[in-house]
């Protein structure tokens, strides 16, 4: 008996008491919170499709040994040639690699992607009518509502998919990670299809490879027009011995930019996806479902404690 006479209830003055005692107390409470967390995670895979992952490891294109194709670009020196083929923290040299790093999932590798209409439409397969043959506004809530406040302000409320969107639904599926502590990256694309999936990534690595050796070579041959032009006004032997030299460098490298090798990123491992979906994982979504359940539940349990202490409860 407490002082006074009266019976205190078992969580009026938990609170000086351990830990311990105050989540035993309270593991009904608990217990139902971890359930619930564990159903939320049950019904969240089996709302959330299933997808694949497939990935491929691709490394700077190699320019020395038997696996090389040889500098493209003329260089000063060793070290000048180290810095070309990877980019460094402290420089402002951008290499061939760094630059495909960066278009992967832009709006040019798109546009490349988007002129098979087939591939289009697996990548946006909720916007597709078969039935119908053409394209259908985006679904879902907020899309809707999108459209909606787009309408009352006069403006075009929806488009066919295009290149930006095509480069936003690929920057979506499209992750890049680093593979130890060296310079190959590891590319993964998600999908609910295993085959379509295997093929967007690796018309992806050869859209942007084929983007960049455009590119490459748009440039060469604006050097090697400019360099003819100057060759037919230039009189002195000695300056057009030199510019002879300079468009001889040129169109070698011209010559090698259409080497039918990878331009800028070597394939090291091909794309490759395992034969059931790895996304989102039960054996990961699960426990953690059931340990935020328990949190919740144990902090609910803390928070009555200190409110039944100041007597709000």
């Amino acid at each position: 008996m407490a002082d006074g006479g009266q019976t205190p209830l078992p969580l009026d003055r938990l609170a000086v008491r351990g830990p311990a005692e105050v989540l035993l107390a309270g593991w009904r409470v608990i217990a139902a919170c971890a359930l619930t967390g564990l159903v939320v995670a049950v019904l969240g895979l089996r709302v959330v499709p299933a997808e694949f992952t497939a990935s491929m490891v691709v490394g700077p294109t190699a320019r020395t040994g038997f696996a090389g194709m040889g500098p493209r670009v003329p260089t000063a020196g060793p070290e000048v040639a180290a810095g070309m083929a990877e980019h460094g923290a402290g420089d402002e040299t951008l290499s061939d690699f760094a630059r495909f790093l960066e278009l992967l999932g832009s709006a040019p590798v798109a546009a490349r992607l988007i002129g098979d209409p087939d591939l289009l439409r697996r990548l946006f397969p909720e916007r597709w009518d078969a039935a119908a043959g053409e394209w259908r506004p985006p679904p879902g809530l907020a899309a809707g509502a999108k459209r909606q406040l787009l309408a009352l302000a006069g403006r075009e409320d929806w488009v066919e998919p295009d290149a930006v969107e095509a480069a936003r639904r690929l920057r979506d599926h499209v992750s890049v990670a680093t593979v130890g502590t060296g310079p190959m990256r590891r590319i993964a694309v998600r999908h609910a299809e295993r085959a379509f999936a295997l093929d967007l990534l690796g018309r992806l690595a050869a859209a942007t490879d084929a983007h960049l050796r455009a590119e490459a070579a748009r440039r060469s041959a604006a050097q090697i027009a400019y360099v003819r032009a100057q060759l037919a006004r230039v009189s002195m032997a000695e300056h057009r011995r030199t510019l002879t030299e300079l468009l001889a460098e040129q169109e070698r490298v011209a010559m090698l930019i259409e080497v039918d090798l990878p331009f800028a990123a070597d394939p090291i491992e091909p794309p490759a996806a395992a034969r059931l979906p790895d996304w989102p994982e039960p054996k990961v979504i699960l426990p953690l479902g059931l340990i935020a359940g328990t949190a919740l539940g144990m902090l609910l349990v803390n928070l009555r404690v200190w409110l039944r202490d100041r007597g709000r409860w």
